[in-house]
């Protein structure tokens, strides 16, 4: 590794609470958010640059007490609307900020109409349908509309409705955390509800952006915060909601700008955020 990449990797470790201490704060927990981003809900992976709030929150191997403090902080987070948990960055569980989410929606939704389900299974409209009708439930409302049983390796509620979290049109917001057991487990469920009316406020404001400006502010906000990246690792990361040509487009446009630089090394090129120069204005604030 150059001198280079490690200069800028440590910046990435810094702003990613990679090796920093343990956030045990609601207001801290909100500061994290704020400054990373989008972040991953659960475990860390190596080699995909996204911080995680269960280590950031834990630690890499908590005990119960603090694996409890994480599911605590998170869940404030989605109470507080400070972040929304979101399924369609890097195939894991993720949580985005506010700020960001009005340009991740408009560039999952793309203008397709809330009652556009070409694509969806069978089994995620009937989904979407008892929300239409309820407007909260949990998976355990769902399979019981769907007259399935569970099955340990592949739940059919589940599948539904992370198929619906998959083109935004379902929200999973926090748990009430049981007093006994484990803490993950909630005996009610995690509520699910639609995403356009949880989150009335980020959806209008998404309506303000165009394609190529919200990936503009989403391309941005994330490489503030991980300090470099690669167009291929972006692609890969993002590539749910981006093609690769739209990535190259908005970062030789953040070039221009002077948001980010180009520098090489090897042969690779890598993007390096400067923090110079005028950044796309916020979509949401």
């Amino acid at each position: 590794m150059t001198a280079a990449i490690e200069q800028w990797q440590r910046a990435q470790d810094a702003a990613f609470g990679t090796r920093g201490p343990r956030v045990d704060t609601p207001a801290g927990a909100e500061r994290f958010l704020e400054r990373a981003g989008i972040v991953l809900r659960y475990n860390a992976s190596p080699g995909l640059p996204l911080p995680s709030l269960q280590r950031v929150f834990a630690g890499d191997d908590p005990d119960p007490p603090a694996a409890t403090r994480a599911i605590e902080l998170t869940n404030h987070l989605l109470g507080t609307r400070t972040g929304i948990e979101v399924h369609v960055i890097a195939g894991r569980v993720g949580v985005a900020h506010r700020r960001i989410m009005p340009a991740l929606y408009a560039l999952v939704r793309r203008g397709r109409a809330l009652d556009a389900v070409e694509g969806l299974s069978l089994q995620a409209r009937t989904a979407l349908a008892l929300l239409r009708q309820r407007k909260a439930v949990s998976a355990g409302d769902v399979r019981q509309r769907l007259s399935l049983r569970p099955d340990p390796r592949h739940d059919p509620a589940y599948a539904a409705l992370g198929e619906l979290m998959r083109v935004l049109l379902v929200d999973r917001g926090p748990f009430e955390i049981p007093k006994t057991g484990i803490a993950y487990l909630p005996k009610a469920g995690y509520p699910y509800h639609l995403f356009h009316e949880a989150h009335a406020d980020l959806v209008a404001a998404s309506k303000n952006l165009s394609i190529e400006s919200a990936t503009d502010a989403f391309l941005s906000a994330y490489l503030a915060a991980a300090a470099f990246g690669r167009a291929p690792k972006l692609a890969t990361m993002f590539r749910l909601f981006l093609s690769r040509t739209e990535i190259d487009l908005s970062l030789e446009r953040l070039v221009e700008r002077r948001c980010l630089k180009v520098e090489t090394v090897g042969s690779a090129a890598y993007h390096v955020w400067t923090g110079a120069g005028r950044v796309p204005p916020r979509s949401h604030r």
